[in-house]
């Protein structure tokens, strides 16, 4: 298992169903699965 570096984290996100700020902030406290899904459309 690897870990999200700092500077990622910190990084402001934009999206259907987010809450406004950084990535940090969706991912909360508790330990999260995060799955990046790359669509080739």
């Amino acid at each position: 298992m690897k870990s999200i570096p700092n500077a990622v984290l910190d990084r402001p996100v934009a999206g259907v169903n987010l809450a406004p700020g950084a990535l940090r902030v969706q991912l909360g406290e508790r330990p999260t699965v995060l799955v990046f899904l790359r669509h080739f459309g």
